[in-house]
């Protein structure tokens, strides 16, 4: 059916990348145009002319979607309004040809070979659609054939260091000698700055360069004289490197040639020198590096100079794709750091305490799930011995704690659950107490102290005390079928925002309008769900993914909705973590809130699909835990 040109060109406008292009093209491709239309289920065959008109050189979708999937069945990619596709490009491959399958209702328009071609001539934008390699990362989530759990599979992956440069990770302190200095000072000026490796210049050329491992393998294990020239056992014109190189560059080029220093040129200028060492440090080992940091600061001014290091380390670490549950574990890994050096400076500042004590971690950091901008929920449990003597000491002390993580990107907390808060520094009897109250009295309040103090763990002090009191309290819910389900249907306040037709629910708040809250009505519901099924079977694990595993393996969730919801917390949280780390490249405020639009159409499919998994796997919750019975 030939189109209407207007109502046509109406809509290309609006969508790249027919909106780059001038008016006569537009108008050009809006009169080339088809309309077609196709029902679910249907398949569409683009690679052939049709009766109604000639080969197809591009799809565009007016309504509705459809799904590309290969021969096998695996998913390639999702259309909706707005998407399209070039069957030139999809059907390169002649050994394994997609299927283009209609998910619902489909109005889309087909743009003929011939007039897609012409434009393709005379628009970069056009030209470029043909010329973008899009490969895509396939993952399984199915389970083997003994039942058990596969681990998602890359089928293509990315380069190790994508979009790094050696000029961002070089060190520009730079030490240069003479070739006629002698092994002795050269090595002495080695240990003066602290450096691996030690340019050598004549006049202002370079001509070569000594290492750490140059004086062991030429100078002490041949026994040159240390007062001979540096000459004699440097590297003479060393391999080099550009400034505006990829690091993968530096990378390959230090494999190739055996050697772990590349000193970087510009302009032919030694400007930097890049090692191995700087290259694993920036890409593997930056935790490690943060965590040495953090135990060499002496004061919380310096703690927070580390600590503001931590945003970037997460935006990088989201770059490389690393799992949003290790990401989680290494944000939570630096704040029980802080943590603890905050408390060693409090000694410092105080005085050894005087009696034992456990500085406990409650909510995210308990469960290692902390994103940015996670603030603090902690307390103090002191022995039951504790005098009030004693218990005075801890005011100073816990306020200091808490003021400095606070300075260290770590919010206090809107509740005031904080150890410096009078109300959660308590003997174990009080502990003990206040969940009896919390358990056999749930109260919307108790409820509510329930979800962020039933994930608790000891980051620093006396084990016995948090043992006694973690077996104390999964005892007493494990028993108490009433508050299990008071906390189920608490927890079901949180539903996923998918609306009857499994469209997004938008929050209405004037902030952050037109947005999902991805942590409130993603990740939290499915802590939530976790977190019942493993006090209703007194499973002491606390990280979300442990809990479904653990609660899997006792029989008290099957295989196939624990794994669909560690998926699914993986990807919720995964998109979160990506949503903040472009809000913190941007010198945005960092927050929970993501604008679907944003998204891809493939992506927006999948995060329907995993709200869908989260609101079938509530519906199971409720089910089980609703009616107070087990």
């Amino acid at each position: 059916m030939v189109s209407e040109a207007g109502d046509v060109q109406s809509f290309l406008v609006q969508h790249p990348p027919f909106n780059q292009l001038s008016e006569n093209q537009l108008e050009f491709a809006s009169a080339n145009i088809y309309v077609a239309f196709s029902k679910p289920g249907n398949e569409l065959q683009l690679n052939k002319s049709t009766l109604d008109g000639p080969k197809t050189g591009m799809l565009i979708v007016r309504s509705g979607s459809l799904e590309i999937r290969d021969q096998q069945g695996v998913l390639i990619d999702r259309l909706s309004s707005g998407d399209y596709l070039v069957p030139g490009v999809l059907y390169s491959n002649t050994r394994n040809i997609p299927r283009i399958v209609v998910l619902e209702d489909c109005l889309y328009y087909e743009l003929g070979d011939k007039a897609f071609q012409s434009l393709t001539a005379t628009s970069s934008e056009m030209a470029a659609i043909c010329e973008t390699d899009k490969t895509h990362t396939v993952y399984s989530d199915d389970t083997g054939d003994d039942g058990s759990y596969q681990a998602d599979d890359e089928v293509e992956r990315k380069d190790v260091y994508p979009g790094q440069y050696v000029k961002d990770t070089m060190s520009s302190v730079i030490i240069f000698a003479a070739p006629d200095t002698s092994i002795r000072e050269a090595a002495q000026l080695m240990r003066e700055h602290h450096i691996s490796s030690l340019l050598v210049k004549d006049k202002a050329q370079l001509v070569g360069i000594v290492t750490d491992r140059d004086f062991r393998i030429r100078v002490l294990a041949d026994g040159v004289p240390d007062s001979d020239a540096i000459r004699t056992v440097m590297t003479p014109d060393p391999m080099c490197i550009e400034v505006d190189s990829l690091l993968q560059d530096a990378q390959l080029k230090m494999m190739a040639e055996g050697i772990r220093h590349l000193p970087v040129l510009d302009d032919q200028q030694p400007v930097g020198i890049i090692s191995q060492t700087d290259i694993l440090r920036e890409n593997n080992i930056e935790p490690i590096s943060l965590i040495h940091s953090i135990s060499r600061t002496n004061s919380i001014d310096e703690l927070s100079t580390v600590a503001g290091k931590i945003p970037d380390l997460v935006v990088k670490l989201v770059a490389r794709d690393t799992r949003a549950i290790e990401v989680g574990k290494i944000i939570t890994t630096l704040s029980d750091g802080i943590t603890k050096r905050l408390l060693s400076l409090a000694t410092e500042e105080f005085g050894t305490p005087p009696c034992d004590y456990a500085w406990l971690a409650f909510g995210s950091q308990a469960r290692q799930e902390q994103a940015l901008g996670s603030d603090q929920d902690n307390g103090l449990l002191l022995p039951d011995s504790i005098s009030a003597e004693d218990a005075g000491y801890f005011k100073d002390f816990t306020g200091y704690v808490n003021n400095g993580l606070d300075q260290c990107g770590m919010p206090y907390c809107p509740g005031g659950i904080m150890a410096k808060n009078e109300k959660w520094r308590m003997s174990l009897q009080g502990w003990k107490s206040c969940f009896s109250h919390w358990i056999e009295e749930p109260s919307p309040k108790a409820l509510m102290h329930a979800s962020i103090f039933f994930d608790m763990r000891l980051i620093t002090g006396n084990t016995e005390l948090v043992l006694e009191l973690q077996a104390f309290v999964l005892e007493k819910a494990r028993s108490n079928t009433i508050f299990l389900a008071m906390m189920c249907d608490n927890a079901l306040l949180h539903s996923p925002p998918l609306g009857f037709f499994k469209t997004f629910v938008l929050e209405t708040d004037g902030d952050h309008n037109h947005t999902l809250n991805l942590k409130k009505r993603g990740t939290i519901p499915i802590v939530d769900i976790a977190r019942n099924y493993a006090l209703s079977v007194g499973l002491p694990a606390l990280n979300s993914t442990d809990r479904l595993y653990a609660i899997k393996q006792a029989g008290a969730m099957s295989g196939e909705m624990s794994y669909s919801l560690i998926d699914a917390h993986e990807f919720i949280a995964g998109l979160r973590l990506d949503a903040q780390g472009k809000q913190y490249s941007a010198g945005l405020k960092t927050d929970n809130h993501l604008d679907p639009k944003e998204l891809s159409p493939l992506l927006r499919h999948q995060l329907k699909d995993a709200f869908n998994v989260v609101r079938e796997a509530q519906a199971a919750k409720k089910a089980r835990f609703g009616g107070g019975v087990l």
